[in-house]
């Protein structure tokens, strides 16, 4: 993995056993160029010149979107999305603990009666009461959703892993693990299943290639529209 600059912004290359060379924009704006492992450099270089204008288009979106996500408040009132919908923030007092408790889950964020709710002492420790449903809705989602799409796909995920990947939303680690960023629950589920079908493609063709993207579209015709929501409203999909 080599880092590099063109026209000021830099880049990462990275190389493996693809056969083509590609460029990705992740949504904290970085430039990944893949390319094969024994690609000519000069050949990687003019490629990724005749591509600078796209490259600044791509990272003005991206600016453009960033700028305007939601810095979300933990307050009685606040937004939080979960699969498309946005439900309220409302914290509970101690008049309302007990019927609060009987419905426990072991988690202290409760998603009911289209609130989030949440008791008055975990306030200071809001962020992480998200986090951690969020993630156990993202795994239920993941169990529930990959049958639906074993025998379409062509392959079976064996192992998965939810966590904290940042700005990306999936990924295929080189054992076959699909890692799975708990913030893409928040997304609806169409766009939700498009980021697992995608990484469930990446089990059978590891590159962006023709091939994959053929293998997308029979399971996924639409998937373009999927692919153009996560660029329009992937920044909103945070904490």
């Amino acid at each position: 993995m080599e880092t590099r600059k063109i026209d000021n912004p830099e880049y990462t290359l990275k190389r493996s056993d693809r056969r083509s060379i590609g460029i990705t924009i992740d949504r904290d704006g970085s430039i990944i160029v893949r390319a094969p492992l024994h690609e000519d450099p000069e050949k990687i270089a003019r490629f990724v010149i005749e591509k600078r204008v796209w490259i600044h288009q791509k990272l003005a979106t991206k600016k453009a979107i960033n700028h305007a996500g939601h810095n979300r408040e933990f307050v009685n009132g606040q937004g939080f999305l979960y699969l498309g919908k946005s439900y309220r923030l409302r914290f509970i007092d101690n008049d309302q603990t007990r019927k609060f408790e009987e419905s426990s889950d072991g988690f202290a964020l409760k998603l009911r009666h289209g609130y989030f709710e949440l008791h008055e002492s975990q306030k200071h420790n809001a962020r992480n009461h998200f986090i951690l449903w969020y993630k156990k809705q993202t795994e239920a989602k993941l169990k529930k959703r990959m049958p639906r799409y074993d025998k379409r796909v062509g392959v079976r995920v064996e192992k998965h892993r939810v966590s904290d990947l940042r700005h990306r939303w999936a990924s295929l680690s080189r054992n076959g693990v699909v890692n799975f960023n708990w913030r893409s629950v928040m997304a609806p589920i169409w766009v939700f299943d498009y980021i697992l079908v995608h990484e469930m493609a990446h089990m059978i063709v590891r590159g962006h290639s023709k091939e994959f993207w053929s293998l997308i579209s029979r399971v996924m015709p639409d998937y373009k529209e999927h692919i153009l929501w996560l660029n329009e409203h992937g920044a909103d999909l945070d904490l």
